[in-house]
């Protein structure tokens, strides 16, 4: 096999129109280019002999590429860069996703989200960690979760096998606990642990409208199925809705209590701390059941550590 210089002689001797200005400042602009240079000299032995004049063009959309995607925007495929590779002894040019694209092709993938927050949906751990001598109120939440990050993604990679108890979020209005689980759910999703966050109200709510359209089994039995399943399992915002001894009773004990039998890590956000999170599960509009309440609060406190969150209202600086 010829080396890149001698091949590129061959082509200007085979294709004497390359003095056109433009195919010249093309062969020029793939001569001068390190990557060509390396990736010949490394595959000698499998390039054929015409391997330049067939592959011209690949090696100039390789180089060309390959400086427009530094600007991700303007790259023929935005989030991917090129590389050489061979076929049946000739370059040709494929595109790997960017390790920017790679995490968010991951999380597509990984990330169930039931009526969250474009906000949330955005969030990210690492700023919330830089961010987080700003607000005190908010930093032995921020630690327990990155704890939690740090324990399920070495867990992940084989290190342990161990259950790990997930987080109880508890505080007031505005204060950062639903964008923290998010951000969670976001760094966990793109290290490939499936996360499934849901905001409990709305998905009650969903699932009560099914009813009113008969097509509630299959679709209730799909959603209990997913929530009892996943990897990890996030259930926002407990304790806004007007509970019914149906939610509390077939979804939330049957979904708790699979998770806490198979020993599935679970996280919850509320406005409620935990007496008052009991008083809540007790009380439902057709009875006060504080049996069932003490039940389900075994189930939460097995399956996760309460946090409390404190700080100013952040929904009010937005």
């Amino acid at each position: 096999m010829k080396d890149l210089g001698s091949a590129l002689k061959d082509f200007q001797k085979k294709y004497p129109q390359v003095s056109n200005a433009r195919l010249a400042q093309t062969l020029e602009i793939i001569k001068n280019d390190q990557d060509v240079q390396d990736f010949w000299q490394a595959h000698q032995k499998e390039l054929k002999p015409d391997a330049f004049a067939v592959a011209m063009m690949d090696l100039f959309e390789y180089v060309n590429q390959k400086h427009q995607s530094k600007n991700p925007a303007s790259g023929l495929f935005p989030g991917y860069h090129p590389i050489l590779t061979i076929e049946k002894g000739y370059p040709h040019v494929t595109y790997q996703a960017s390790p920017k694209t790679q995490e968010f092709l991951m999380q597509k993938k990984m990330l169930k989200m039931f009526s969250v927050p474009k906000d949330v949906r955005q969030a990210d751990l690492k700023q919330l960690v830089a961010e987080v001598g700003q607000h005190p109120g908010r930093q032995a939440a921020v630690s327990a979760a990155v704890r939690l990050f740090d324990a399920l993604v070495s867990q992940d990679k084989g290190h342990q096998h161990d259950f790990i108890q997930g987080l109880y979020l508890y505080g007031d209005f505005g204060v950062g606990k639903t964008y923290l689980m998010g951000a969670l759910a976001n760094a966990l999703s793109a290290n490939g642990i499936s996360v499934m966050m849901v905001h409990w109200t709305s998905m009650i709510e969903d699932l009560k409208a099914g009813f009113n359209k008969n097509s509630t089994d299959q679709k209730t039995d799909d959603i209990i199925a997913q929530a009892k399943q996943a990897e990890v399992l996030i259930l926002d915002d407990m304790g806004t809705d007007n509970l019914t001894a149906w939610a509390r009773d077939s979804i939330l004990s049957v979904i708790l209590e699979y998770r806490m039998q198979n020993q599935v890590t679970t996280c919850f956000t509320s406005n409620f701390d935990l007496t008052s999170l009991e008083e809540y599960l007790s009380q439902t509009r057709e009875a006060k059941e504080p049996g069932k309440a003490a039940r389900l609060m075994q189930r939460i406190l097995f399956l996760a550590q309460p946090v409390a969150v404190a700080g100013e209202n952040l929904r009010l600086h937005r």
